[in-house]
């Protein structure tokens, strides 16, 4: 059964669900100044849910780290710079304000078309510690449609 049932769903075109967890440790991809890739998108996809959740603590190498989700060439698309340090254990990061406990997932983070890879950002100083759990609910649009951690 798909997420979507007004008949216009192909048959067997069920959601997707990927997950890519990054254990930040102040090196290049995980948490050195720069990209943290997510996930590898192909084709053109629809993002129905986007969703990332703390499990440990993101620590900094010095004061100032930021962690931005987006795309290639649009490093803010979905969120914004966010302080490092403010993305605790048990909050959601739906935006630049972490969330405990639950919180309504904003438009930005659901229903979205792209055609480029799902990245993080590290700004100003590198993150050296911290566990971040990411899940990408999603279908494709075109035959190459795929999206892969």
């Amino acid at each position: 059964m798909s997420l979507w049932t007004n008949g216009s769903v192909d048959a067997g075109t069920e959601l997707r669900r990927v997950r890519k967890t990054v254990t930040f440790n102040g090196t290049a991809n995980r948490g050195a100044v720069g990209v943290v890739p997510l996930f590898t998108v192909t084709g053109d996809v629809i993002i129905a849910l986007l969703v990332a959740f703390c499990t440990d603590d993101l620590t900094e190498a010095t004061p100032t780290a930021t962690l931005a989700l987006g795309v290639t060439n649009n490093t803010t698309f979905f969120i914004g710079a966010t302080t490092a340090t403010g993305i605790d254990a048990g909050m959601f990061w739906i935006d630049t304000g972490p969330d405990a406990n639950g919180v309504a997932l904003p438009a930005g983070l659901k229903d979205i078309l792209i055609t480029q890879n799902i990245i993080g950002t590290v700004g100003g100083q590198a993150i050296n510690g911290g566990i971040l759990r990411v899940d990408c609910y999603w279908l494709p649009l075109s035959a190459d449609g795929n999206v892969a951690s």
